[in-house]
């Protein structure tokens, strides 16, 4: 069936043992034009289709925009056919690459509280206890104050990857390094379980490991950003939308740590245009900071100020 072989392009793509992304990219794609030639849009397989490929697979060659999307073509087919379980892992990933992709955070609140009231109706409660993690990341990160978090239904369980996901990025966004650390490691620890959280975590791990480094000087830590550096331009081959700017941006904090200045500002000035051009406002925004941060620790006090001024225009887009 098409779904066994999205089942195994998915495998090719997330398993370390068959890690053939291309491979599984590339199946991937025929599927999902087969599926289109022969079904059209009215499939009744389409919701668990646009899943297992949105979801699990093409972000690693397409442009996360364009998968939550279709993503959200996904939810609308599997209401339409009735598959309310499909229709709903959709939901929940479109939100997913909302948060990574940098799209509105109070648009995305309040398309989190409308899929929410929409898993109350069809007592979706495993599914409703993980959109309400991203309801409480998205909360936290629009506020400062505390999170008080809805009623969870009895039995429902938050796989702890998941709940370490959100905790990493929460601690991330809050400056609480320590702590975003903790989640991340545990995430980076993960066998297969974790593929989905691995790539997209990595990012904010290793950035984060910059400032871990200041207080605790270890081999792994200092190892970190190098080894992220790797996977991030292995990743870039596939997708330069998604994560060119991440490649550069890790790049520019090495060379500010490394003392090589020209080299840390061309990166940034390059990771700031990649992030812009890709739409990832809150990444453009972190890439505006961390080079204000870096022009400020070699005095050049004018030139921080004003990418000061540019993060903090792009976490207000945000």
């Amino acid at each position: 069936s098409l779904g066994s072989f999205l089942n195994y392009a998915g495998m090719l793509c997330n398993n370390k043992a068959l890690r053939n992304i291309e491979g599984g990219c590339r199946l991937g794609r025929i599927v999902m034009k087969v599926s289109s030639k022969r079904f059209g849009s009215s499939s009744d397989q389409k919701a668990k289709l646009c899943f297992q490929y949105y979801a699990l697979i093409a972000y690693y060659s397409e442009p996360f925009q364009h998968c939550r999307d279709m993503l959200r073509e996904g939810v609308e087919a599997g209401l339409g056919a009735g598959d309310v379980r499909y229709s709903f892992l959709n939901a929940l990933n479109s939100i997913r690459l909302g948060l990574l992709s940098g799209k509105n955070l109070q648009d995305l609140l309040k398309e989190t509280e409308y899929y929410l009231s929409m898993m109350g109706k069809q007592k979706e409660n495993q599914t409703k206890a993980l959109m309400l993690m991203f309801h409480e990341t998205i909360s936290l990160l629009i506020s400062n104050s505390e999170y008080t978090a809805p009623t969870i239904a009895t039995g429902s369980i938050i796989p702890p990857l998941q709940h370490c996901f959100h905790k990493a990025l929460q601690s991330f966004f809050k400056s609480r390094s320590e702590r975003c650390n903790h989640f991340a490691e545990k995430i980076m620890q993960a066998a297969e379980g974790g593929r989905q959280h691995h790539i997209f975590i990595t990012f904010y791990y290793a950035l984060n490991s910059f400032k871990v480094a200041e207080i605790v000087h270890t081999k792994k830590i200092n190892a970190v950003p190098d080894q992220a550096l790797s996977a991030f331009r292995a990743a870039a081959e596939h997708s330069k939308d998604n994560f060119q700017n991440k490649v550069e941006l890790l790049e520019a904090e090495l060379y500010n740590r490394d003392g090589e200045n020209d080299k840390a500002k061309a990166s940034y000035a390059a990771a700031i245009a990649s992030a812009r051009l890709s739409k990832f406002i809150h990444e453009e925004g972190l890439a505006c900071e961390k080079a204000a941060l870096h022009h400020k620790k070699i005095g050049e006090t004018s030139e921080a100020l004003n990418y000061f001024t540019k993060a903090q225009e792009c976490y207000k887009k945000w």
